[in-house]
């Protein structure tokens, strides 16, 4: 897992130790520049993981040079496959030496993560590379001069233009991500998942292609009814997954035990294949404390657990750097214990296996529910309205009467504020927003299944998942030079998934189907039966305690930023103190969103 950084031109010594500075988080064994023809600068910041001693990078051949972030898991095979004379033993010379006989067509043999940037001498092209679920970020800029980097910041730092689009900050308040590879900044681009984009050697950008589609290959696969079938499938697919993720690394790996069923599921195949296998999870002071039972479970896993104490006594001191790590606003409060556990984690260990992926692909989320069984609540959406109107003004979660609130809510939107309202639940519904002109996502959001579940699963893959949750771990990781890996991401497991009907993924009001019925297999106890778990917080006690000296510094300063996209005026009574106007988990998910805004827009002058 490395930092990459390339810029069309030459640097002074002082630009490269800036650069060398905002990356070496993301890999402190090593830091390279290297000139490739005279003309472009390349910049690699290395973690070593495989192939220790002869892995540095830039690699360079007689005419291509490549810069690479990732893991190719599957490298081994490749080497055996296609008859690969290697110098070294490193999945980076396997990509090189692919290009060299495939072209092009030699990104679609890779199984893993990645984030390459690839320069042909003799083409006169650059090659910019994503992975196909987009674990890996890649961002370039052209202005004022073509440049691509692992970071935002780092473009920043290398001069790139820092002009705000406005229609993006709408966006992030609106949904609560910026979709597509548009960013915050009007110069800033983000290379999609499963793609290549093609520049001249001068900078200008020729095409992009895809070469792997989440819903073409939704399309084209045939889907499983049988629940047994399934189970087989699912299972094998795991383990080869975990496998892939515990051999292919030169330094011990560990994982990340949650509590859930996912990171449950990960750590008894991880198990299995190490019996040494190291385990954390998080000990908070506060009612979404997991540790006792990832703690049981980790004993019946017999794993070596190490649970991780974190408290936030001065998290109102490092949060302004947590959120500027990102390059621009994010609106998951997770952001703040995935931090800490990553931070603590580094001490015993350098790789980590995760659970991300497992709710986005297998339905693990409580709306799915409401999405799988649409077409029978559409029909029952009078009756629910009136008996809705008793149960206004209930401020428990978890309380029948909310849930039928905010059920008959969910009905009566239409039906990109239905998604907006059941998933992030920001300011969609604002007085005064003016949704802006979202190309990619009109497309996404009009891709027609057969049920409403497969529809949705398509916009988390598209939108929360890289967006949000996958940009989370990656940051929150590499601040600390741990390199996470997802299991339930890898390309044969995430096909598997599509594979399988809804009616397995959400059966009854139970999510995650044949998720928990394979952890009712491998796992003692009654791990199957719990709800979703991640590290978490509670948003109340963050907003009103942790951070409420930052917040109100921000909050409610004479000349906020979000002024510029919201009435302040409206802000101010339904947001900046308590009121029955609006449901108090939305206002501390309101407030959250516009305070990292506030962080992230006083930071970049």
């Amino acid at each position: 897992m490395c930092g990459i950084f390339g810029y069309l031109g030459k640097l002074e010594e002082h630009q490269k130790k800036g650069i060398s500075n905002k990356l070496k988080h993301r890999g402190p064994d090593a830091q390279n520049f290297m000139v490739w023809n005279n003309n472009l600068t390349l910049f690699h910041s290395r973690l070593s993981i495989i192939d220790i001693q002869g892995g540095n990078q830039p690699f360079c051949t007689k005419n291509v040079a490549l810069v690479f972030n990732g893991e190719i898991y599957n490298y081994k095979e490749l080497i055996k496959r296609h008859h690969l004379i290697l110098k070294s033993n490193s999945d980076t010379e396997v990509i090189i030496r692919l290009y060299e006989r495939y072209g092009v067509d030699a990104f679609q043999l890779l199984d893993g993560m990645f984030a390459i940037g690839l320069i042909d001498a003799v083409s006169q092209k650059i090659q910019l590379v994503r992975d196909r679920v987009g674990k890996k970020p890649l961002y370039f800029s052209s202005t004022p001069t073509f440049m691509f980097a692992s970071e935002m910041g780092v473009l920043l730092q290398a001069g790139a233009s820092k002009n705000i689009d406005l229609q993006e900050v709408r966006t992030y308040i609106d949904k609560g991500f910026i979709s597509g590879e548009k960013t915050i900044y009007n110069h800033i681009k983000e290379v999609l998942p499963g793609h290549f984009y093609t520049f001249s050697t001068n900078g200008e950008f020729e095409s992009s292609h895809c070469f792997w589609s989440y819903e073409e290959q939704m399309n084209t696969t045939v889907q499983i009814t049988d629940e047994k079938e399934a189970l087989i499938k699912i299972d094998k697919a795991l383990y080869q997954a975990v496998e892939k993720r515990v051999l292919a690394s030169d330094l011990e790996v560990g994982a990340f035990l949650s509590g859930g069923i996912d990171s449950a599921l990960v750590c008894s195949y991880a198990q299995q294949i190490n019996p040494t296998l190291r385990t954390f999870t998080v000990k908070s002071e506060d009612s979404f404390d997991e540790s006792l039972i990832a703690a049981s479970i980790a004993k019946q896993l017999n794993t070596k657990h190490t649970t991780i104490h974190i408290n936030y006594d001065n998290l109102k001191n490092e949060y302004e750097s947590i959120v500027n790590a990102y390059g621009e606003p994010i609106i998951d409060e997770s952001i703040i214990p995935s931090y800490y556990v990553s931070k603590e984690a580094k001490n015993y260990i350098s790789v980590i296996l995760n659970g991300d992926g497992g709710d986005e692909i297998m339905g693990g989320y409580r709306r799915h529910v409401l999405y799988r069984y649409y077409h029978i609540l559409k029909k029952l959406k009078i009756p629910i309205n009136l008996i809705s109107q008793y149960s206004k003004g209930n401020k428990n979660k978890f309380s029948y009467k909310n849930y039928l609130n905010r059920l008959n809510v969910f009905l009566n939107l239409e039906e990109h504020n239905r998604y907006y309202g059941a998933s992030t639940d920001l300011f969609f519904d604002t007085p005064g927003i003016t949704r802006s002109s979202d190309y990619f996502w009109d497309k996404v959001m009009d891709i027609q299944c057969n049920n409403k579940l497969e529809e949705v699963l398509i916009w988390d893959f598209l939108g929360i998942l890289p967006k949000i949750l996958l940009k989370k771990i990656d940051i929150a990781t590499m601040q600390h030079a741990l390199e996470g890996r997802s299991p339930f991401l890898d390309t044969k497991v995430v096909e598997t998934a599509l594979s399988i009907d809804a009616s397995l993924k959400i059966k009854g009001t139970n999510t995650k189907y044949i998720l928990r019925k394979l952890a009712q297999q491998r796992i003692n106890g009654d791990v199957y039966k719990y709800p979703k778990r991640g590290f978490d917080i509670p948003l109340k006690k963050l907003i009103e305690h942790d951070l409420k000296e930052l917040a109100g510094d921000y909050l409610y300063s004479s000349n906020p930023f979000y002024s510029s996209i919201l009435d302040p005026n409206f802000i101010k009574n339904y947001y900046l103190k308590p009121n029955n106007r609006i449901n108090e988990i939305k206002r501390h998910k309101g407030l959250y969103a516009l305070l990292n805004l506030e962080i992230w827009h006083k930071n970049l002058q």
